[in-house]
């Protein structure tokens, strides 16, 4: 619809454009006949009596030369307005198109990021459960050793009581690399004792509780591990926590998860102790925190 119109107008200036240049050559005929004319009854004229008919052609010459003037610069107006108005024409339809293009670059960013987080989802579900099994039903001694690697893990926190006997515990938990090897993407497993009690919040990304957005996963560098064996763990208790990106402790290094909270109430859960378990898949490494957290009423 847009070509068509400025095809019309554009028309229309061309036809415009040879009727002044028609006008004008008319005119230019004229002038040239009117100065023949002047010039032979310049010749003629041996009297006054013919003054005032020269002063009327020379009135009417410089009257066409002033028209014949005007027509010319009415046409450059004309042509030089229909340019800048394609030039503003073709502007906004740039103006538009980048538009267009900014908004699809963040739809794009936003997809991207969402592909991000679905690809880390579908490694945690599809890979095979090496830890299903109970830790207790193990040797402990045994399967919290492995040589070439040594890993420290610990709780630090603190107990904040309420006069109704209930209370929040906060804290971190450290991971610290103290041998000579990095170690690679640790999977942490929390485990409560009531199982009822396995509540914890914190900086920890939930795909169930944070929108996926570039500002939200920056925020971010643990979340829970959301597939089918991590469901039936939360029934034994257990909350598996791993990297939201890659993760590579090296020696002599940390990684933390910050600034954790684990909600308690004497009437609904009596005593309460969290264990915790790292494992580095991996590497078939496996190590037990050197402490736990334990309330006692």
């Amino acid at each position: 619809m847009h070509s068509q119109k400025e095809r019309l107008s554009y028309d229309r200036l061309i036809a415009r454009a040879q009727f002044y240049q028609e006008k004008s050559l008319e005119l230019e005929k004229k002038l040239v006949f009117a100065e023949e004319k002047i010039e032979k009854l310049e010749k003629d004229a041996a009297d006054s009596s013919r003054e005032t008919e020269l002063q009327a052609l020379e009135a009417e010459r410089t009257r066409l030369k002033e028209e014949a003037a005007a027509l010319k610069m009415e046409l450059e107006q004309a042509r030089r307005v229909d340019y800048d108005q394609r030039v503003a024409d073709y502007e906004e339809l740039l103006s538009s198109v980048q538009k267009e293009m900014n908004e699809k670059e963040i739809k794009l960013d936003l997809s991207q990021q969402k592909i991000k987080a679905l690809e880390k989802k579908l490694s945690l579900l599809g890979r095979p459960d090496p830890f299903m099994k109970k830790a207790e039903d193990e040797e402990e001694e045994s399967i919290f050793v492995k040589r070439d690697y040594e890993c420290l893990c610990l709780f630090d926190y603190s107990v904040i009581m309420n006069d109704n006997q209930s209370g929040l515990i906060k804290g971190s938990f450290i991971i610290e690399n103290t041998g000579l090897i990095s170690l690679l993407n640790p999977s942490v497993c929390l485990r409560f004792n009531p199982v009822e009690a396995n509540v914890i919040k914190g900086k920890i990304y939930s795909s169930e509780n944070h929108e996926v957005s570039n500002d939200n996963l920056s925020n971010f560098q643990w979340m829970f591990v959301d597939n089918d064996w991590s469901q039936e763990a939360k029934e034994r208790g257990e909350v598996w926590i791993c990297p939201l990106r890659e993760m590579s402790i090296e020696p002599g290094e940390k990684a933390v998860i910050q600034d954790y909270q684990i909600p308690f109430k004497k009437e609904v859960i009596g005593n309460l102790t969290v264990e915790a378990f790292v494992f580095f898949n991996k590497q078939q490494y496996k190590v037990k925190a050197a402490n736990h957290i334990a309330i006692n009423f």
